[in-house]
Order: structure tokens, then C-alpha cells, then sequence
């Protein structure tokens, strides 16, 4: 019989992994949302900024990590980590 999808803890991998790439962006946004002189830039910054916390948090809830301390708690921060050394 043929195996189909990921494993658990291989589908969690990928879902941190998305979620610590939907953090970076939501990061680099929000600097850029206070960076930018043109108002109506800035705002459309700061919508994007929101817009991938929320995909973030998604994210993490469908891994089953329900705040960001947990997700710490849980493996976030070992990503992070990977993430200084790509």
C-alpha cells in the first residue's frame, strides 16, 4: 500500500517552517510600515504586517501551538535559529 502525506512530526516541521517564514515577513513589513514617509504606503504596510501575524498564527494553531510562548516553547525558537544560519 502507498503511503500518502507526511507524518505527523513531519507535517508539524513543515508548518513551523511556514510560520517562521510568515514571522520574518510579518517582521520586515511592520519596519517597513514605520519607515516609509508616504502615509498611504506605510498603511498598506502595516495591512501586510497584519496580514501574515494572521497567517502566522494560523499556522501555529493548526500545528497545535496556541500562543506564541508555547510555540517558544515547542520548537519556534530551534527554528529561528536555523534561520540565522541559511
Amino acid at each position: 500500500m502507498e503511503k500518502k502525506g507526511l507524518e505527523p512530526s513531519e507535517e508539524r516541521t513543515v508548518l513551523f517552517a511556514l510560520a517562521r517564514i510568515e514571522n520574518l515577513a510579518e517582521k520586515k513589513t511592520k519596519i517597513y510600515s514605520r519607515l516609509l514617509t508616504e502615509p498611504a504606503l506605510a498603511k498598506e504596510m502595516e495591512r501586510l504586517s497584519l496580514s501574515h501575524e494572521k497567517r502566522k498564527n494560523a499556522l501555529l494553531a493548526m500545528a497545535g501551538i496556541k500562543t506564541e510562548k508555547e510555540a517558544k516553547n515547542k520548537g519556534m525558537d530551534a527554528l529561528k535559529e536555523k534561520e540565522g544560519e541559511e
